[in-house]
């Protein structure tokens, strides 16, 4: 895997996954139709080769990634810009719903569809002086590229109306006291350094426990239901049974360090 012939990412392959960087820091990172082409084949080269994890960060320490590039859409046809939008959404939601385990590394400012991209991911962990905004309103536009769902689900929807029809930028702290955020770093603590390490304190544990744990969260509301519980009840028997869940119980029995298979 490697970077576009124009250097607007880099994929940097790991042992369990890759880091997939977005390089234009002197555009701030803007997501250009390339970059998306090249998530979606980044992603579709670790889910075949059965991969634990990806991360993802923005060149620089200004920007995670400023949104979209409008430069791009300006000059597109009403039509491309619609594709646009829809190829981000259904990526997006596509990473969501990866069994990789996802880490956005804000290493700065993560603002409209910068902010989309790191929601969409299963962590966000960010520097101190990192910010995130979905500012479209501003533009008499709305968010495109699934912020309109990502959002509501990790704050709440009062939380995300005020953000989205004010179009405020929050500082870092805020946004992990309102659950937008995962982890915000100390101060000069390398933020890809803990990105990594969050990605393989959860990617070393059982394969089926992880993908049984996200997917009754998914099933999860504001309230608990009876419907929720059902697919808790179906994913407990279906992650009981597995040679994972005998080696992880076994391993406990034994006082010893559990070896889990992908």
């Amino acid at each position: 895997m490697s970077g576009s012939s124009q250097q607007e990412f880099v994929v940097e392959p790991l042992p369990d996954g890759a880091i997939f960087r977005l390089t234009r820091p002197a555009k701030l990172n803007a997501l250009t139709k390339p970059m998306l082409i090249g998530l979606a084949q980044c992603l579709t080269d670790l889910e075949a080769r059965r991969m634990s994890l990806l991360v993802i960060i923005g060149e620089g320490d200004k920007a995670f990634c400023a949104g979209t590039d409008l430069a791009e859409t300006q000059v597109m046809p009403q039509s491309d810009r619609l594709d646009k939008s829809q190829m981000a959404r259904n990526l997006f939601a596509r990473l969501s719903r990866s069994s990789l385990i996802s880490v956005a590394a804000l290493n700065g400012l993560a603002y409209g569809g910068g902010l989309e991209l790191a929601m969409a991911c299963t962590f966000r962990v960010a520097a101190p002086h990192a910010s995130v905004s979905l500012p479209e309103i501003k533009l008499g536009l709305l968010p495109a590229y699934g912020g309109t769902q990502f959002l509501p689900t990790l704050v709440g929807n009062a939380r995300a109306l005020d953000l989205m029809l004010t179009g405020r930028s929050l500082p870092a702290a805020e946004a992990l006291a309102i659950g937008l955020l995962t982890r915000v770093v100390e101060p000069g603590e390398d933020v890809l350094a803990r990105a990594l390490a969050l990605a393989r304190e959860v990617t070393r544990f059982s394969p089926s426990a992880i993908d049984g744990i996200r997917d009754c969260v998914e099933a999860a509301g504001p309230q608990v239901t009876d419907d929720g519980l059902a697919v808790e009840d179906t994913v407990v028997r279906e992650v009981f049974i597995t040679d994972n869940a005998r080696e992880g119980i076994a391993a406990f029995l034994e006082k010893r360090e559990a070896k889990f298979s992908r």
